[in-house]
């Protein structure tokens, strides 16, 4: 997907139209960034790495998402 953007000059100024020509050149076409990807706070551990069951540290881990009871 194209977006059209206000032109600029070399300064940061907003850039004019020129009448004459039959284009635009006040707007441009942009192709949108992109994104990058999320990257996870923490990574799934194996079973030896978890706390005891009934910890408060386990509960935590529960409540975020990390683990499932």
């Amino acid at each position: 997907m194209v977006a059209k953007k206000r032109a600029r000059t070399k300064k940061g100024t907003y850039a004019g139209d020129d009448p004459s020509t039959p284009e635009n050149e006040a707007w441009v076409e942009e192709k949108p960034k992109a994104k990058a990807k999320a990257k996870s706070k923490a990574k799934a551990k194996s079973s030896t790495e978890l706390p005891p069951e009934g910890s408060a540290a386990r509960k935590a881990m529960i409540l975020r998402g990390e683990i499932k009871e």
